[in-house]
């Protein structure tokens, strides 16, 4: 009896040394999780793998159209919630799992799973990406391009962005919210994700849940120019994460041709 007693007095004081370290998306913040390293989409068409032996998965089939956008619901994260200001992440997550068919899922939901994850439930912060990823993982969306073979954070380009995208794969770039299409007069500092859904003529098409109004919010464009301005000043320089759902179905895909 003693023994329990002794054991259950210093879990609790750990516990009191235990606090949450903010996470906001313009500040660096803890690699907390890491999955290991993903499959590459250049893995993924080749079959090749980059590293040590893995399973490769099922090669889906590339999209060839010059100009497509992949067929994603879109969500606002301007809910009247009380984390809507810092909610890009989860609703951009939300999006992605009502494409896939995963339906009833709460932003604010998303974002307690997310947050568990980072340790900062309860925080006014934001959600960092491999906490994003990890959620997604957890509802079978695979993820691929957030890490190096090393294990530190990949530099994405547009080309490693376009080459997830005909593999039918949304990507949540992080960038600079001021380095965005009518996004002139935000504060130089603030961190934002957007979900890039298909390519333009000369970039991509992207859903942004600052949105309210679903046309707005999902037929955004961006030149690659401007993408890879707005990738690379951000605090973690080119970083992006796609999302693999072909286990448990397809997007639709648009193109001017129908």
């Amino acid at each position: 009896m003693l023994g329990r007693r002794w054991l259950a007095a210093l879990a609790a004081v750990a516990a009191t040394q235990m606090v949450p370290v903010p996470a906001h998306a313009w500040l660096d913040w803890p690699g907390e999780w890491s999955p290991g390293r993903p499959t590459s989409a250049r893995e993924l068409a080749t079959g090749v793998a980059e590293g040590p032996a893995q399973q490769i998965w099922q090669v889906p089939a590339l999209i060839g159209a010059p100009i497509f956008r992949l067929a994603i619901p879109h969500r606002t994260q301007k809910d009247g919630g009380r984390w809507q200001t810092s909610n890009c992440g989860p609703a951009a997550l939300g999006m992605i799992l009502d494409g896939f068919g995963i339906s009833g899922q709460e932003t604010d939901d998303l974002r307690y799973r997310a947050h568990a994850y980072q340790g900062t439930v309860g925080m006014r912060t934001g959600t960092a990406l491999e906490h994003v990823a990890q959620v997604a993982e957890d509802f079978g969306v695979r993820t691929t391009g957030l890490y190096r073979e090393d294990g530190a954070f990949r530099n994405g380009s547009t080309e490693d962005i376009r080459a997830e995208l005909r593999l039918g794969r949304p990507v949540m770039p992080l960038v600079r919210l001021h380095l965005l299409p009518g996004r002139d007069g935000v504060g130089a500092r603030w961190g934002h994700y957007i979900l890039l859904t298909g390519q333009t003529a000369d970039g991509f098409y992207y859903s942004d849940s600052l949105q309210i109004d679903p046309a707005a919010g999902t037929l955004g464009t961006i030149s690659a120019v401007q993408l890879e301005r707005a990738m690379q000043a951000s605090h973690l320089p080119g970083q992006a994460v796609a999302f693999d759902g072909t286990r448990l179905g397809t997007l639709a895909v648009w193109t001017p041709e129908g």
